[in-house]
């Protein structure tokens, strides 16, 4: 019952000691981030992600043909070295376009601006050659492509009942924590502004308007649904 609450806690005590702490840190937070190594460092991890995904998705496909486990035991542990390999793509993908955002707002050198644009597109092509392994894993099941319009619609489809329920508690347990991270994401951001004297009213903005939609989204699909 109090597991619920540990997450919520953990971001109050987060943000209050950063409230209390801001003017220490939001000068030396700047010049990290308008820097040209944090810029590097973040195109360095995105490639480090994105090698990682690779070598999870070659476990995760040894792991689907080892002789010495059982049918059940393989599909386990392939889709657990699946996930794990799905976490990394999404590190690469977003620190990779975390930094060619910092790009565009910072006065980088043209050779970093070319180096995060390859470092995207590795870590985009990496997320397509991630979606293309589940075929891999299942090649006796009838699943979509990657490119086919209804992917989600025929992915959907071709899951069994314990297969759906495993996907839909993940996908609503990403739902609960987007509705405690993002209002604490506006907090953050609105404390920064103050300390800092600088508005982020289109930042709170958008922040509020991906919220709203979230929220919108799954309640009417539930509607739709039930």
């Amino acid at each position: 019952m109090l597991k619920k609450y540990i997450l919520p806690i953990v971001i109050a005590v987060i943000i209050f000691f950063i409230l209390f702490t801001i003017d220490f840190w939001k000068v030396p937070l700047m010049d990290i981030l308008t820097s040209t190594p944090f810029i590097i460092l973040l195109c360095i991890c995105a490639l480090i992600a994105a090698l990682l995904a690779y070598i999870f998705s070659k476990l995760a496909y040894k792991v689907d043909n080892d002789p010495s486990l059982e049918h059940y035991e393989q599909d386990r542990a392939s889709f657990k070295k699946f996930s794990e390999m799905n976490i990394f793509l999404i590190i690469s993908f977003y620190f990779a376009l975390g930094s060619i955002m910092l790009i565009s707002l910072n006065d980088a050198p043209f050779y970093l601006g070319i180096i995060s644009i390859v470092t995207l597109i590795i870590a985009i092509v990496m997320r397509y050659y991630g979606y293309s392994m589940i075929n891999k894993l299942y090649p006796e099941r009838d699943l979509p492509e990657n490119f086919e319009s209804d992917f989600d619609d025929k992915l959907i489809d071709s899951l069994n009942k314990e297969e759906m329920i495993t996907i839909f508690t993940g996908l609503y347990n990403a739902f609960k924590l987007t509705n405690i991270v993002l209002p604490a994401a506006m907090l953050l951001i609105t404390i920064y502004g103050y300390a800092t004297g600088i508005p982020q009213h289109f930042a709170l903005s958008v922040i509020a308007g991906c919220a709203i939609a979230i929220n919108i989204m799954y309640q009417v699909t539930v509607r739709k649904l039930i």
